[in-house]
C-alpha cells in the first residue's frame, strides 16, 4: 500500500511513555510533520507527559489517556477508544513496544495503524515495524525506526519544546519573587528514576559549592524527592529557597532550564527538557548508555566510564556504583 496515495488529513500519534520518551519522539513528530504539512496532528499522551507533548511544535493538540485513572483497565480502555472514534483520526502512529496503544487504535477504528509487531502488536495494525533495533545508535534514531514500513524519516535529529506564554509569564512572576536574575543561575538535577543514577551526595555537595563561586544554585527534582534534594541543599551549603521540588509545573521547569547558564544533571527526563530547549548540559552516566540516552547538543557533553557492567539498568549486581562513584565533582564541573 502506497501511503502517499491516502488521503491522510487527521493524525494520532500514541505515546504512552515517559518524559524523556515524549520527548526523544520529537524527529518522529517532525518526519510526519514534514510528509504531511497541513494534517491535523494530535497526541495521546497520559497525564504526566501532556504538558510536554503541548510543547511540541509539530502537534496540534492532545487527548489524554488516564491508564491508571479514569481509564483503568479494559473498561477504561473502550472508553478512551470510543472518544478516540469521535476525532476520525485516519492514521495512528504508535511509538511504543507495548501493545496497549496497537489495540486502542484498533478499537478506535482508526483505518491505518502503524506500529510495533512487539508483543504481537502486528496483529492489530496496518503496518507492523520490527521491534528489534538495527545496532546501538541514539533514541531519537530509533524512534523513527517505527515509521519505516511507510518509508518515512527526517534529517534533522534534534529535539525541540516551546513552551508557551503562560508558562513563560508564571516563570517571570517567579523570578521576581525569589530574586532570581534569568541567564545567571546553575541548575542541578542530582536524582534519576532509581537510585543507581543518582549523583553520589559528596559529589554533588562539591559541585555545588564549586558552581556556586561563579552563579547561584538552583536544584531541581519531583514532589517525592523534596527531603532528599534538601539533604543535597545543605549539603551544598545551598541558602533557603534553592530547591524546586514538584513546585513547577514541567512547562515551567522547561523555561527554567532554557533561561539556565547550564544544568549538571544525572540521565533523567530534566535532561532530555535541556536538550529540546537549548541548555548547555554536561551530565554524568552509569547504569545506562549515553549512545543511546545522553546529550547530542553541540553546547553539551556527558561523563561515561563505560564499565563492562554497563548498562545495567540498575539491576546489576553491583554495590558499590562504581560506574559513577570513579567521577569527581570537577570531572562534571570542567564539562559544564
Amino acid at each position: 500500500m502506497d501511503i502517499s496515495s491516502l488521503n491522510i488529513k487527521k493524525i494520532l500519534i500514541i505515546d504512552l511513555a515517559f518524559i524523556g520518551d515524549v520527548i526523544l519522539a520529537t524527529p518522529l513528530t517532525r518526519a510526519v510533520r514534514e510528509h504531511w504539512p497541513t494534517a491535523e496532528i494530535t497526541m495521546l499522551t497520559v497525564p504526566l507527559t501532556e504538558e510536554i507533548a503541548q510543547m511540541n511544535p509539530y502537534v496540534d493538540g492532545t487527548i489524554v489517556y488516564d491508564k491508571r485513572g479514569a481509564h483503568r483497565g479494559l473498561s477504561g480502555m473502550w472508553s478512551i477508544a470510543r472518544e478516540l472514534r469521535r476525532y476520525k483520526f485516519d492514521l495512528a502512529v504508535c511509538v511504543n513496544f507495548a501493545l496497549r496503544g496497537a489495540v486502542v487504535a484498533w478499537l478506535a477504528r482508526i483505518p491505518y495503524r502503524l506500529g510495533y509487531d512487539a508483543q504481537h502488536g502486528g496483529l492489530f495494525l496496518t503496518w507492523a515495524a520490527s521491534h528489534i533495533r538495527k545496532g546501538i545508535k541514539h533514541e531519537t534514531e530509533n524512534h523513527l525506526e517505527v515509521l519505516e514500513p511507510i518509508g518515512l524519516s527526517t534529517k534533522d535529529l534534534s529535539m525541540r519544546l516551546i513552551p508557551p506564554e503562560k508558562a513563560i509569564s508564571s516563570m517571570e512572576e517567579k523570578y521576581g519573587r525569589y530574586g532570581i536574575e534569568k541567564g545567571q543561575y546553575y541548575v542541578v538535577c542530582p536524582l534519576g528514576s532509581y537510585e543507581r543514577k543518582n549523583m553520589p551526595m559528596p559529589m554533588a555537595a562539591q559541585l555545588i559549592r564549586e558552581l556556586s563561586k561563579k552563579l547561584p544554585v538552583y536544584l531541581i527534582g519531583g514532589k517525592g524527592e523534596k527531603i532528599e534534594l534538601d539533604g543535597y541543599a545543605k549539603a551544598g551549603s545551598l541558602p533557603d529557597g534553592h530547591v524546586f521540588a514538584g513546585t513547577l509545573s514541567l512547562q515551567e521547569l522547561a523555561v527554567f532550564i532554557q533561561n539556565a547558564a547550564g544544568l549538571a544533571t544525572v540521565d533523567t527526563g530534566p535532561m532530555h527538557i535541556a536538550q529540546a530547549v537549548n541548555c548547555p548540559t554536561a551530565a554524568i552516566f552509569g547504569p545506562t548508555d549515553p549512545k543511546v540516552w545522553g546529550p547530542r547538543n553541540e553546547n553539551s557533553s556527558y561523563l561515561y566510564s563505560n564499565e563492562p557492567c554497563s548498562p545495567c539498568w540498575g539491576k546489576g549486581e553491583c554495590k558499590d556504583n562504581i560506574c559513577i562513584k570513579k567521577f569527581k565533582a570537577k570531572d562534571l564541573y570542567e564539562k559544564l
